[in-house]
Formats: structure tokens, C-alpha cells, sequence
């Protein structure tokens, strides 16, 4: 049953462990054999050896996981993003948070019974926004769900409806419910019915082919106060037990977990080299385009680029302030994950910029400290994508409200900025402590 999502990482490497212990022993790389037991012990002379153990829709399943964690594991290794050692640790990173998210979204979780599954900093994937609480449900096509909860110190809260899954290209976006449309109670808190038939109060249309149900909690302060939830029913089904599940059911459950999971690992990569690394030229940014056809919320805009840092070298992004709502700038390693952003700042949006005098903010992409308070700190990684997004654009944006990028030594940014001004290692820490916290207030694991 749901209930029994994972709720501590240890539960989940638990379950890892586990798969890759029989996998290494299918690929007899686990280490020395075991000593015979009475099961394994060699058959004395005449003895017939006993019938191979007979395969079910259960063992069957549960070797598809397994074979395709293996076969993601190579696929993955001979990837152009597998290059340094922390390229590498990625890769793996990226491997296990896949098998998590297929795991919970396709055995974990039921579109009679939902409860949310939530992408944070535990799970980061496909450019993942850590301005964002991300939570995610299946849902029956054209039937009725009820979603309760609380905005908090979001800044903006939307919903959107999946057909299929767009992340990937095989579905599209089949309904959205902006803030701007989001009826809130004076306390914050929030109802939206989400059915094929308008209901009274906000309401979500939901189409006989959606499959999923996106909630975004966007954050522009990350401080301590309360930072919102959110709840569903089926409506119909609260209160009704839930029936046994048969070994047929689960088995069709572990074996939609390997597909999602295989094409969960090597979407991203793909993505990431397609429209990032081969599209334009490293250390350059693309122009700002419209995410909505492509499954985005409607109103966000982004663009981006990638860049590749020799010794000594940053890169600069001038983005210029705009009418949106919300503006930021993200990091991701070579795998399209998030990097670590509680105790790293990977991460900023205009609410926690400086913003310079001639109307821009810049920022500066460097795993050395430049001293400015716009740093975007690349830890590890000289090689990664970084992500610009503005949301609530009414409209298009301005050619002169285009972000430029232009890469450039460490000594040559004090020059470049107007009114450049240096900021101390306390008050580095200070801002890394008060992003944990909140960080830490908003997980609901």
C-alpha cells in the first residue's frame, strides 16, 4: 500500500541494496562463492539434480528490474557526460534516484488510493527547480479527486494534469491551473476538485486520457515559516479498504517500475546532451522560449545553456530584471539533476540577488569563491548545464530583457560588475545555515 512509501532514505538503500546484491550474483561479480549449503551442496555420484525452480509473473518482473538496472548501468558509463570522478559519482547517483522515483511512482502509489509523492532534494531530476516542492499522484482519467492544503511561505502554488509523460516525449500537458486563478482561503489554505465535470470553487478538468497530477509549491524566501502542504482523496474512496493486491498485480507493478525506471536514467542524459550540449556552443545561453507546449506551467519561460570551466575561469550571466513574477538561475550536473543546494548555494532567484545599478543582476558560475554575492557555486563540477526561469510572464519577454552569458577569469569580474562589492565567509555560512533550514522545514518525508 501507499502507506508503505518510503519515508527515511535508509528504506530505499535498503530496498537498492538488495537489487544490486542479486544482480552482481546473476553476473557472478559479487565476490568469492558461498560455502555449499544443504540447497547448493554437490550432487553425489547417480543423484539426479532437482528440477529448476519454476519462474512466475513475480520472479519474472523482479528480473526485469534487475536486468535493466544493469543495462542502464552500461548504457550509462558510456556516456560523453561519464568523464570526471564526480561525473561519474553523478552517473550513479543518477542511477539509484531513478530506480526511487519508478519505484515509487509506479509500485508505491494507486489512483484509487493517491497520496502524494514528493521530488525534493532527496529525489532530484530533469532539471528539478529548488525554489520548487514538487508533488506528484496518478489519477484515473475523467474521474473526481479532491485536493486539500495549505500555500505556506510559497510564493506561488499551480497544478497541471499529464497525459502520458511529456518528460519523455510520449504525452503532452492536458490541463493547468495557475496561481493567478488559485482561490485561497484568508488563512491560506485551499480546495480543488479535479474531475471531468465543472465542479463550484477552483476547479481542474480532468480529460479521460490524464495519468497524472502535478502540484508545484514555489519559493521565492527560503526561511522558517510554515512551508505548506498538500493532501488528495479519490472522491468516493476515502475511508474504503483498499483490496489485497494479487502477484499478477504487483508483478504488472515491478515491471512498469523497470520501464519507468530505464527510461527515466537515460532520458535525462539525452536531453541534456540534445538540447543543451550539441545545441549551442559552451559557456553561451540560448534565447528565452515559452516551456508550456513542451509540458511547462503556462507563463514560464526559460533558457539556458552549458558551460565548461578551465582552472581559474567563471562564467558570468547578466539576466536583466523583468515585469515576471519570479526570475532564478540553477545549476545541474551532466546527468540534469539539481546539485546539492541546502549547504551550497547552486542556486538563486531575484528575491536573494543583488541586483546591480544598470538594472540587471549578474551572476557568476564558479567552483572557486569570486567573493560577489551572486555566486553560483559549482562545487565539484567544471562541466554542468545552468537553467534561467521567469515565471508569471504575461506576454513575451523583450529582447533587452534577454540574459547574455561570457566566460572570463576570475580577476576580470570586479571590472566587469557595476559597483561590485565583496561579501565575507560568515555571511557565506550564514546564508548556506539559513538555506538548510528552510530546506529542512520544507521536507515532508
Amino acid at each position: 500500500m501507499i502507506q508503505d512509501r518510503f519515508s527515511r532514505p535508509r528504506d530505499f538503500l535498503s530496498t537498492i541494496l538488495v537489487c544490486l546484491a542479486l544482480a552482481c550474483a546473476q553476473t557472478g561479480t559479487s565476490g568469492p562463492p558461498a560455502p555449499p549449503t544443504s540447497e547448493t551442496a554437490p550432487l553425489e555420484t547417480g543423484e539426479q539434480a532437482p528440477p529448476p525452480p519454476e519462474r512466475d509473473a513475480l520472479s519474472s518482473a523482479f528480473d526485469q528490474l534487475v536486468t535493466t538496472l544493469r543495462d542502464v548501468e552500461t548504457d550509462l558509463r558510456k556516456s560523453s557526460s561519464f568523464g570526471s570522478e564526480a561525473e561519474q559519482v553523478g552517473a550513479y547517483r543518477h542511477i539509484l534516484r531513478s530506480v526511487a522515483k519508478g519505484m515509487e511512482a509506479e509500485i508505491l502509489q494507486d489512483a484509487d488510493f493517491p497520496y502524494f509523492r514528493i521530488l525534493d532534494f532527496w529525489l532530484r531530476e530533469g532539471g528539478d527547480n529548488p525554489d520548487q516542492r514538487y508533488a506528484f499522484t496518478p489519477i484515473r482519467g475523467g474521474e473526481t479527486y479532491r485536493v486539500w492544503g495549505e500555500l505556506g511561505s510559497a510564493a506561488r502554488l499551480e497544478f497541471q494534469i499529464y497525459a502520458g509523460r511529456p518528460w519523455d516525449g510520449s504525452g503532452t500537458s492536458a490541463g493547468y491551473l495557475a496561481f493567478e486563478d488559485l482561490a485561497l482561503a484568508e488563512d491560506g489554505s485551499f480546495e480543488v476538485w479535479v474531475s471531468a465535470e465543472r465542479h463550484e470553487g477552483n476547479w481542474l478538468s480532468n480529460p479521460t486520457n490524464g495519468t497524472t497530477l502535478f502540484a508545484r509549491h514555489i519559493f521565492s524566501e527560503w526561511n522558517d515559516d510554515r512551508t505548506g502542504e498538500i493532501h488528495i482523496d479519490r472522491v468516493g474512496y476515502e475511508g474504503k479498504r483498499r483490496p489485497a493486491e494479487s502477484a499478477d498485480e504487483l508483478a504488472a507493478r515491478i515491471s512498469a517500475a523497470a520501464v519507468m525506471f530505464g527510461t527515466t536514467a537515460r532520458t535525462w542524459p539525452a536531453f541534456l546532451a540534445k538540447r543543451y550540449v550539441e545545441a549551442g556552443q559552451p559557456n553561451s545561453v540560448s534565447a528565452p522560449y515559452d516551456t508550456y507546449a513542451l509540458g511547462g506551467a503556462k507563463g514560464r519561460w526559460m533558457s539556458g545553456g552549458h558551460f565548461d570551466l578551465a582552472p581559474g575561469q567563471a562564467l558570468l550571466l547578466r539576466m536583466p530584471e523583468t515585469p515576471a513574477q519570479y526570475q532564478a538561475v540553477q545549476l545541474t550536473d551532466m546527468w540534469m539533476a539539481s546539485l546539492e543546494h541546502g549547504n551550497q548555494v547552486s542556486s538563486l532567484n531575484s528575491s536573494q540577488s543583488i541586483l546591480a545599478p544598470d538594472g540587471a543582476y549578474y551572476y557568476i558560475i564558479s567552483p572557486e569563491d569570486p567573493g560577489y554575492a551572486n555566486w553560483i557555486d559549482s562545487g565539484a563540477l567544471v562541466r554542468g548545464v545552468f537553467l534561467l526561469r521567469w515565471d508569471g510572464v504575461l506576454g513575451e519577454l523583450a529582447a533587452d530583457q534577454y540574459p547574455t552569458a561570457e566566460l572570463m577569469d576570475l580577476g576580470q569580474i570586479e571590472a566587469r560588475i557595476p559597483a561590485f562589492s565583496r561579501v565575507s565567509e560568515a555571511e557565506r555560512e550564514a546564508v548556506r545555515e539559513e538555506r538548510r533550514r528552510h530546506l529542512q522545514l520544507r521536507s515532508h518525508r
